[in-house]
């Protein structure tokens, strides 16, 4: 049975990785100079939340060091009504690596509490400007709220792309990068929740096992690769299996063959194939990526489509794995529906 410490881990990657999906497809401009609320820009969101987990991460040192009773905790430095001023001049690059690292370093910190600290109240002052006062949680629901958090936030996203009009301008490579970085974080987290001697025996999507969904993604992984390599010009590899016609029989077919192999080579070959995405899309720009493709074999409208693919395909897939192990997650979170999911 999972620990209470790794379905919370689950659900902050989950959250996070939905909410970048909002904002996929979005150009930059809009991304930095649109008003999300007040004077609030969507980049401008993202540090926010960036702030957030570095406070948490520093509270819950802190309380695993016995000091936060001595610390206490100042919230005078991310009062919301000034964010623009700490963050306005940020690029929209900088506002999400301090995402990302300040997640990273959250989840870090938050996987060492020993179980009997979880839950252990802790007590502090608190300072707010002017205001001080005393007040107590515990680290277990700290991560709670980390992705309780980002929740509401990403309500807020879904209404404010719904203001957005049409642009003519490129999509972001930097939203896309970090969506694919929290769509395998999400993945991953999910996993863990696969008892380890269950993960080539136990079905998470119809008959496929952990190590079955695993072996799928990588091998489609390879494919988008291949594809995006095709689109931007690059030469590509023959896997072996492009002209088969029937994509549910080629995919039993890979499924079968990657069940010869060890589970540690098939979830190596996932982490590598992702990584391999991610390496080649930092390599080309907004516009190679936007970048209408015309070729006999075209598959996607562009590289940017290609790889939005891939995204959607590990967002579906760990959807399914938390609803077949019927993991009491929000509804929202247990099924995807996005533009190249079937």
């Amino acid at each position: 049975m999972s620990t209470e410490k790794e379905l919370i881990v689950a659900r902050m990657a989950a959250v996070r990785a939905r909410l970048l999906r909002e904002l996929i497809n979005i150009d930059e401009q809009a991304l930095t100079t649109g008003r999300l609320y007040g004077d609030w820009t969507a980049a401008n969101l993202l540090a926010h939340l960036g702030e957030y987990d570095t406070l948490y991460t520093q509270m819950t040192r802190d309380a695993l060091s016995g000091q936060l009773s001595k610390t206490g905790v100042d919230y005078t430095d991310i009062r919301d009504h000034l964010l623009p001023n700490r963050v306005g001049t940020w690029s929209l690059e900088k506002s999400v690596d301090f995402l990302l690292t300040s997640r990273a370093d959250f989840v870090k910190v938050f996987k060492t509490v020993p179980v009997d600290q979880l839950k252990q109240k802790q007590r502090f002052h608190w300072k707010f400007g002017n205001k001080e006062g005393r007040s107590q949680g515990t680290i277990n629901t700290w991560g709670q709220w980390r992705y309780m958090h980002d929740a509401g936030h990403m309500d807020d996203l879904t209404e404010w792309r719904k203001t957005l009009s049409e642009s003519f301008l490129p999509p972001s490579k930097i939203i896309l990068h970090a969506a694919l970085e929290t769509s395998s974080d999400d993945l991953w987290a999910s996993a863990v929740l696969v008892p380890i001697s269950e993960r080539e025996t136990l079905p998470v999507c119809g008959s496929w096992t952990l190590k079955d969904v695993l072996g799928h993604l990588a091998d489609w992984d390879d494919w988008y690769l291949n594809i995006f390599y095709a689109m931007i010009g690059e030469p590509t590899t023959n896997l072996g299996w492009e002209e088969e016609g029937d994509a549910n029989a080629l995919n039993e077919k890979l499924v079968i063959a990657n069940r010869k192999k060890s589970f540690k080579s098939v979830a190596d070959h996932c982490l590598s194939a992702r990584k391999a995405l991610i390496a080649e899309l930092q390599s080309v720009s907004d516009d190679m990526l936007a970048d209408p493709y015309g070729g006999e074999d075209r598959v996607y409208p562009s590289a940017y489509h290609c790889l939005w693919a891939a995204l959607d395909h590990y967002l579906d897939h760990t959807a399914v794995l938390r609803r077949t192990l019927k993991v009491k997650f929000p509804k929202y979170l247990l099924q995807f529906k996005g533009a190249y999911t079937v």
